[in-house]
């Protein structure tokens, strides 16, 4: 079985989790799900058995497979496959259900006029059911690198069959740094993953992971 591919896409005002993996030579599928929020969107699956037709089965040739298929994936989503409202409904109801304020922000934020906050993982997340891990963040501003102090930080285990549950929270401190231990369940059914997500008024950010068993 070949390392798959995990890939985090904002689009809009939306962050799809990309991920692609090889579901091995016993079933012969290149598997891409789609997931938005920690639910499956959609998925795509490919057949490499034709490649088994003349071994030795060449990885370099699966895994040309695997990242073609990922990157076009990617394509659609930023092509608009999955946008939820056409381009020119989006002025109009960016000021519909919701506070002024925070309409002309999300706005702003689309047409990159503003210094918005991003989230920022000193080493990529790899959790594992039943293991612990040490996160720590920081919350800063895209544009100038400023910190953003004082930002609200949450972690969620998400699950395609479960409603999400809360692992930690807190707030970052004076630098924008924020760190906690987080403590994996033995087990959690459907595909899981973990969401860092990153809210000030300068705007809100998240980053996710897959759980492996």
């Amino acid at each position: 079985m070949i390392t798959g591919y995990n890939t985090d896409v904002r689009h809009g005002n939306r962050i799809f989790h990309v991920q692609t993996e090889d579901k091995g030579l016993a079933n012969p599928r290149i598997e891409t799900l789609i997931y938005v929020g920690g639910e499956i969107l959609d998925s795509y699956r490919s057949s490499y058995e034709d490649l088994l037709a003349s071994p030795p089965l060449s990885e370099g040739v699966v895994q040309s497979r695997m990242d073609e298929q990922h990157r076009a994936v990617i394509r659609d989503i930023k092509n608009g496959k999955y946008d939820l409202t056409p381009p020119d409904l989006l002025e109009q109801q960016a000021f519909n259900d919701r506070p002024l304020d925070q309409a002309i922000l999300e706005f702003l934020q689309q047409e990159g006029d503003v210094d918005t906050l991003e989230l920022v993982l000193d080493q990529a997340l790899k959790p594992v059911f039943g293991s612990p891990f040490r996160l720590r963040v920081k919350a800063r501003l895209c544009h100038s690198q400023g910190p953003v102090a004082g930002a609200e930080v949450s972690v969620k285990l998400v699950s395609s069959l479960k409603k999400a549950t809360s692992l930690v929270s807190g707030r970052t401190d004076a630098e924008g740094l924020f760190a906690g231990e987080v403590q994996l369940p033995p087990s959690q059914p459907g595909q899981c993953a973990i969401v860092v997500s990153c809210t000030s008024e300068q705007g809100f950010d998240e980053v996710k992971a897959a759980v492996v068993a």
